[in-house]
Protein backbone atom coordinates (compact mmCIF):
# COMPACT_ATOMS: atom_id res chain seq x y z
CA UNK A 1 0.00 0.00 0.00
CA UNK A 2 3.30 2.30 1.08
CA UNK A 3 4.47 1.36 -2.57
CA UNK A 4 0.90 2.52 -4.23
CA UNK A 5 1.28 6.06 -2.43
CA UNK A 6 5.14 6.87 -3.27
CA UNK A 7 3.75 6.10 -6.90
CA UNK A 8 0.64 8.47 -6.58
CA UNK A 9 2.94 10.79 -5.23
CA UNK A 10 5.63 10.56 -7.96
CA UNK A 11 3.00 10.99 -10.28
CA UNK A 12 1.76 14.37 -8.87
CA UNK A 13 5.14 15.50 -8.48
CA UNK A 14 4.88 17.38 -11.54
CA UNK A 15 1.90 19.17 -10.68
CA UNK A 16 3.55 20.48 -7.22
CA UNK A 17 6.17 21.74 -8.24
CA UNK A 18 6.74 23.11 -11.70
CA UNK A 19 9.42 23.00 -14.42
CA UNK A 20 12.19 25.84 -13.99
CA UNK A 21 12.03 27.72 -17.15
CA UNK A 22 15.76 26.94 -17.48
CA UNK A 23 17.68 24.48 -19.12
CA UNK A 24 20.32 24.11 -16.53
CA UNK A 25 22.57 21.69 -18.75
CA UNK A 26 22.35 24.14 -21.37
CA UNK A 27 21.76 28.07 -19.59
CA UNK A 28 19.43 28.49 -22.03
CA UNK A 29 15.87 29.08 -21.42
CA UNK A 30 13.28 26.20 -21.88
CA UNK A 31 11.21 26.19 -24.94
CA UNK A 32 7.32 26.29 -24.27
CA UNK A 33 4.10 26.28 -25.80
CA UNK A 34 3.21 29.48 -23.98
CA UNK A 35 2.70 32.50 -26.95
CA UNK A 36 3.37 35.69 -24.94
CA UNK A 37 6.47 34.74 -23.93
CA UNK A 38 7.51 32.59 -27.35
CA UNK A 39 9.45 36.18 -28.55
CA UNK A 40 11.28 36.24 -25.24
CA UNK A 41 12.30 33.00 -25.38
CA UNK A 42 13.86 33.27 -28.81
CA UNK A 43 15.38 36.22 -28.19
CA UNK A 44 17.10 35.76 -24.91
CA UNK A 45 18.31 32.17 -26.32
CA UNK A 46 19.71 33.67 -29.61
CA UNK A 47 21.35 36.74 -27.12
CA UNK A 48 22.67 33.71 -24.50
CA UNK A 49 24.31 31.99 -27.75
CA UNK A 50 26.01 35.46 -28.62
CA UNK A 51 27.12 36.48 -25.10
CA UNK A 52 28.44 32.54 -24.66
CA UNK A 53 30.39 32.78 -27.51
CA UNK A 54 32.64 35.49 -26.30
CA UNK A 55 35.24 36.07 -23.44
CA UNK A 56 33.31 37.21 -20.17
CA UNK A 57 35.90 40.32 -20.32
CA UNK A 58 35.10 41.14 -23.54
CA UNK A 59 31.44 40.51 -22.79
CA UNK A 60 31.11 42.32 -19.82
CA UNK A 61 32.66 45.95 -21.29
CA UNK A 62 31.53 45.71 -25.15
CA UNK A 63 28.45 43.63 -24.56
CA UNK A 64 27.09 45.56 -21.59
CA UNK A 65 23.33 46.51 -23.10
CA UNK A 66 22.91 42.96 -24.73
CA UNK A 67 23.96 41.39 -20.73
CA UNK A 68 21.49 43.99 -19.47
CA UNK A 69 18.61 42.88 -21.79
CA UNK A 70 19.09 39.23 -21.32
CA UNK A 71 19.36 39.76 -17.85
CA UNK A 72 15.35 41.71 -18.27
CA UNK A 73 14.40 38.82 -20.46
CA UNK A 74 15.39 36.44 -17.76
CA UNK A 75 13.67 38.03 -15.69
CA UNK A 76 10.52 38.37 -17.43
CA UNK A 77 10.88 34.70 -18.19
CA UNK A 78 11.21 33.61 -14.71
CA UNK A 79 8.00 35.48 -13.86
CA UNK A 80 6.56 34.06 -16.98
CA UNK A 81 5.13 37.65 -17.77
CA UNK A 82 6.36 39.98 -20.58
CA UNK A 83 5.75 42.92 -18.80
CA UNK A 84 8.30 41.82 -15.70
CA UNK A 85 10.63 42.25 -18.23
CA UNK A 86 10.72 46.07 -18.58
CA UNK A 87 12.40 46.53 -21.73
CA UNK A 88 12.80 49.57 -23.57
CA UNK A 89 13.77 50.74 -26.99
CA UNK A 90 17.30 51.89 -26.38
CA UNK A 91 18.15 48.81 -24.61
CA UNK A 92 16.94 46.92 -28.00
CA UNK A 93 18.71 49.27 -30.30
CA UNK A 94 21.86 49.36 -28.46
CA UNK A 95 22.09 45.35 -28.26
CA UNK A 96 20.58 45.26 -32.08
CA UNK A 97 23.78 47.65 -32.35
CA UNK A 98 26.35 45.18 -30.33
CA UNK A 99 25.42 42.37 -32.14
CA UNK A 100 23.50 42.40 -35.04
CA UNK A 101 26.04 40.99 -37.45
CA UNK A 102 26.53 38.12 -34.84
CA UNK A 103 22.84 37.32 -34.29
CA UNK A 104 21.03 34.29 -35.97
CA UNK A 105 17.89 35.06 -38.41
CA UNK A 106 15.15 34.05 -36.31
CA UNK A 107 16.79 35.81 -33.59
CA UNK A 108 17.43 39.56 -35.51
CA UNK A 109 13.62 38.94 -36.91
CA UNK A 110 12.19 38.86 -33.10
CA UNK A 111 14.46 41.70 -31.87
CA UNK A 112 13.50 44.19 -34.55
CA UNK A 113 9.80 42.70 -34.22
CA UNK A 114 10.01 43.67 -30.76
CA UNK A 115 12.16 47.03 -31.28
CA UNK A 116 9.33 48.04 -33.42
CA UNK A 117 6.70 47.22 -31.20
CA UNK A 118 8.31 49.03 -28.30
CA UNK A 119 8.79 52.16 -30.10
CA UNK A 120 5.04 52.05 -31.35
CA UNK A 121 4.24 51.83 -27.72
CA UNK A 122 6.52 54.51 -26.75
CA UNK A 123 5.50 56.81 -28.57
CA UNK A 124 1.53 56.17 -28.27
CA UNK A 125 2.37 56.61 -24.15
CA UNK A 126 4.16 59.79 -25.31
CA UNK A 127 1.76 61.21 -27.05
CA UNK A 128 -0.84 60.41 -24.88
CA UNK A 129 -2.61 63.11 -24.14
CA UNK A 130 -3.25 63.37 -19.92
CA UNK A 131 -6.44 64.11 -18.62
CA UNK A 132 -7.46 67.20 -16.81
CA UNK A 133 -8.92 66.99 -13.51
CA UNK A 134 -12.56 68.77 -13.81
CA UNK A 135 -13.88 70.46 -10.92
CA UNK A 136 -17.99 70.22 -10.17
CA UNK A 137 -18.06 73.93 -11.65
CA UNK A 138 -16.14 72.92 -14.89
CA UNK A 139 -19.14 70.45 -14.97
CA UNK A 140 -21.98 72.97 -14.42
CA UNK A 141 -20.37 75.25 -16.84
CA UNK A 142 -20.04 73.05 -19.97
CA UNK A 143 -23.67 72.29 -19.16
CA UNK A 144 -24.53 75.49 -19.05
CA UNK A 145 -22.83 76.17 -22.41
CA UNK A 146 -24.46 72.95 -24.21
CA UNK A 147 -27.76 74.09 -23.04
CA UNK A 148 -27.28 77.69 -24.37
CA UNK A 149 -26.17 75.84 -28.16
CA UNK A 150 -28.23 73.31 -28.36
CA UNK A 151 -31.59 75.36 -27.60
CA UNK A 152 -30.93 79.22 -27.90
CA UNK A 153 -34.61 80.37 -26.56
CA UNK A 154 -34.11 78.33 -23.36
CA UNK A 155 -33.71 80.32 -20.51
CA UNK A 156 -29.68 79.39 -18.84
CA UNK A 157 -30.44 78.39 -15.16
CA UNK A 158 -27.89 79.41 -12.39
CA UNK A 159 -27.55 76.46 -10.07
CA UNK A 160 -27.68 77.41 -6.59
CA UNK A 161 -24.22 76.84 -4.72
CA UNK A 162 -22.22 76.53 -8.36
CA UNK A 163 -19.01 78.69 -8.77
CA UNK A 164 -17.33 79.29 -11.63
CA UNK A 165 -13.19 78.79 -10.82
Amino acid sequence: MAAGLLSIGAMNSKLLHPESPWNTELMLPRVTDNAKLMELQILLGGLSLVLSRVHPAFAKTRFMATRRLAMRLTRGLEYSDATKAHVGSEDLKTALTECEKALDPGTLIVLKKLLAKTLREEIEYANFDRQIDFTYSDFIAEEQMVAMFTSPAAPVVAVPGAALN
